[in-house]
């Protein structure tokens, strides 16, 4: 009997170390980012962007230009409450209070619609 556990324990464990690890989706995408604010109101041109997800969970980090890198995070547990998701075939927009960011699957070009 003990045996037979230590070996049932045994191959759990190596499973689990051999088991592929979870990784979240990241891909390069394209952002356009529209902010309800007197200092920065949207961004002409769409910036260069990454996009990762995990468990649904959002992250976006944002390359405008010359300027440092913006990072916008949505997670889950807080969909339709501090935020609002609408998923595209072109990509996701993403919607507070305060801004809109626009994540392309592809470059928009002039267009900031989907």
């Amino acid at each position: 009997m003990r045996f037979a556990l230590f070996s049932a324990s045994a191959a759990l464990l190596v499973a689990g170390l051999f088991s592929p690890s979870v990784k979240a989706d990241t891909r390069k995408v394209f952002c356009h980012l529209n902010v309800k604010s007197p200092v920065i109101k949207k961004t002409q041109e769409p910036a260069r962007c990454q996009f990762s997800q995990y468990q649904g969970n959002a992250y976006v980090v944002m390359y405008p230009g010359n300027r440092s890198p913006l990072e916008f995070e949505f997670p889950t547990a807080k969909q339709n409450q501090t935020y609002e998701r609408a998923n595209r075939q072109g990509g996701i927009r993403f919607k507070t209070p305060y801004l809109t960011l626009k994540v392309f699957w592809s470059d928009p070009g002039k267009s900031h619609s989907f």
